[in-house]
């Protein structure tokens, strides 16, 4: 199976189908799970069935990541996930023989794993931080970053490894390191070169930024909107790192049942009112985040119950980016929303 890395976060709640497979025996079925690189599952994510390159179908994971298709007739089919923030995935499907509409048919499983876009933010205006680099170090370092260009991570990572031990307080090897180890899915050791050079300088964002990136994959949300604010701290005209703060406190409310306790309650409700204050900043910040904003701002209101504002961002978001490809997705969730605004 072939997967690629991917950034976002999932679209969000569109078009639930609770029926079980077992009423449509016949046919082919298709089952599959969506997941993120450390192995969590990715709950609303929409995912499209195709035929030679025209849509058959669609439909979103559940809560456990897990998306079904059934009464399928033909042996080829390709199955992709497209969603913001991650890079695109597309898997191909075969099963051995055509079948009926009546006929019983075969089942096949697909595992599909997203990963975040990776790749370091330019510097921001103004950010000065002059090191008096060893040639040797600066070659290296220099090399590194070729054969990152040419996609060559094991060579690149060996370069800055090389650069850091003629160097070790080398801040620019130290950060563009992390980031090829957390694109490796080396968490672990990207973490320790941030730390150092945070230790080195500290009021670079971009440690930061990649920090907290590496703490949603691996599903730490709290912990990453609280790294995001900081962020939001030494830049504060970046309007991603608001986008991203919100982003992760709506997922960590996610985790939360309510139901379990009041204190539970008070918690979701609370994560949930920080990352609306959050996004409105992005907001406040200017257009560029725009289309990202009304997205994660559909899914907090969804989450909060107040589906006719969700519906609203829903249809803000389709203003702002209709080339959306699961644009019709999107309009099929409006609807549902608008046939029920409220919710419990």
């Amino acid at each position: 199976m072939n997967s690629r890395n991917i950034v976002l976060t999932p679209l969000l709640f569109v078009l639930f189908f609770g029926t079980s497979v077992n009423t449509f025996a016949q046919g082919h079925t298709l089952r599959g799970k969506v997941r993120n690189a450390t192995g969590g599952n990715i709950p609303n994510a929409t995912v499209i069935l195709e035929r030679n390159g025209a849509m058959v179908n669609q439909t979103v994971t559940n809560n456990e990541g897990d998306f079904l298709f059934w009464g399928l007739t033909d042996t080829s089919y390709e199955v992709s996930v497209n969603l913001a923030d991650y890079n695109p995935v597309r898997e191909t499907v075969l099963f051995v023989r055509s079948v009926g509409p009546g006929d019983p048919g075969e089942s096949r499983t697909v595992e599909i794993t997203l990963t975040r876009k990776q790749g370091l933010r330019p510097p921001r205006a103004g950010l000065n931080f002059v090191q008096d680099i060893p040639k040797a170090a600066r070659d290296a370092f220099d090399s590194g970053l070729r054969f990152a260009r040419e996609k060559r991570r094991q060579e690149a990572i060996a370069a800055f490894e090389n650069a850091i031990r003629i160097f070790p307080d080398y801040f620019d090897a130290r950060l563009v390191l992390a980031n090829e180890l957390a694109a490796e899915g080396r968490f672990g050791d990207a973490i320790i070169h941030l730390e150092k050079a945070r230790s080195i300088y500290e009021r670079d964002d971009r440690v930061f930024d990649l920090f907290a990136r590496i703490l949603m994959e691996q599903g730490k949300y709290a912990v990453a909107a609280r790294v995001y604010g900081e962020a939001a701290r030494l830049n504060p005209a970046e309007p991603q790192y608001p986008l991203s703060q919100g982003t992760a406190l709506i997922e960590q409310a996610s985790l939360i049942d309510p139901s379990k306790s009041q204190a539970a309650a008070d918690e979701r409700k609370y994560a949930l009112d920080e990352a609306e204050k959050a996004l409105k900043q992005a907001q406040q910040k200017g257009p560029a985040k725009a289309a990202d904003v009304h997205r994660q701002l559909a899914r907090l209101y969804e989450r909060k119950g107040d589906r006719a504002r969700a519906a609203f961002e829903l249809e803000q978001y389709l203003k702002t980016n209709p080339g959306d490809p699961n644009a019709v997705a999107i309009r099929q969730a409006i609807k549902k929303l608008r046939a029920s605004p409220t919710q419990p």
